[in-house]
């Protein structure tokens, strides 16, 4: 199991969304993992994608780099403590 966390900071908000659809939709990863990036890159509230597979993880990891959005990759969430609030 892999975790992408996608912490929100204030650069997310200058990436166009409509070019962060275009690109998730071109990754072979699930449609629920899809909307869980998008959320992430414009929540305030700190989120990540969980992946089974890490290739699909990869590809996520390379979009994001693509267009200058942070991430880290961990076993775990990193936010799980702070989402339960």
């Amino acid at each position: 199991m892999v975790f992408v966390n996608i912490p929100y900071v204030v650069e997310n908000d200058r990436v166009d969304p409509s070019l962060v659809g275009k690109e998730l939709k071109l990754l072979n990863i699930s449609e629920a993992a899809k909307h869980d990036a998008f959320a992430a890159i414009y929540n305030k509230l700190p989120r990540g994608v969980n992946f089974e597979n890490v290739t699909q993880a990869l590809e996520l990891q390379k979009v994001l780099h693509h267009l200058g959005v942070p991430y880290r990759q961990s076993e775990e969430s990193d936010y799980k403590y702070e989402l339960k609030s």
